[in-house]
């Protein structure tokens, strides 16, 4: 894979400009993942919050709305929080502290398989979002794979730790 420089986002190999940046692309060099911004970051002690994936829905009705601008749900993961945005003219945001995430699950249809396509429901213990959906979204399976990781390192870096009781 082939890294940007300028905004550190993954592009194919044979790419010559960033799909998220629009920046040049040597392959060379792979630059640090994008910061956020200090502000909402949590007290924790893992250092600062890093965007680990961004993405959108991808069914075939949220590509069409991409392409006249109207696809405005916005799905991240960071080191730190799980978020979704939403709205065209107001904007919803959701959030949760991966702290507080306990499972997940992954659900493809028959024609979801087809397209690539799929939808990740994170379980958590926030009273206001206990399920949050990141629906239709490509690759669903490594982006599980992401927030399993994030999940994990957020969890060992402040020294939580499950027992299942019996």
């Amino acid at each position: 894979m082939a890294y940007c420089t300028a905004c550190g986002a993954e592009n194919k190999q044979s790419a010559k400009f960033c799909g998220k940046c629009g920046a040049p692309v040597d392959g060379t060099v792979p630059a640090a993942p994008h910061q956020t911004s200090a502000k909402g970051m949590s007290g924790s002690g893992s250092g600062p919050e890093v965007e680990l994936w961004e993405g959108k829905p991808a069914g075939i009705s949220d590509r069409l709305k991409g392409l006249i601008g109207l696809n405005t749900t916005t799905y991240t993961i960071t080191s730190q929080r799980i978020m979704v945005k939403t709205g065209l003219i107001g904007k919803d945001l959701e959030e949760v502290e991966l702290l507080r995430v306990n499972d997940f699950s992954v659900a493809q249809s028959i024609p979801d398989r087809l397209l690539g396509i799929g939808t990740l429901t994170v379980f958590s213990d926030d009273p206001s979002s206990p399920q949050l959906l990141f629906r239709k979204i490509r690759k669903v399976q490594s982006v599980k794979d992401v927030l399993r990781g994030a999940v994990r390192n957020e969890k060992i870096a402040n020294n939580i730790s499950y027992r299942e009781q019996i």
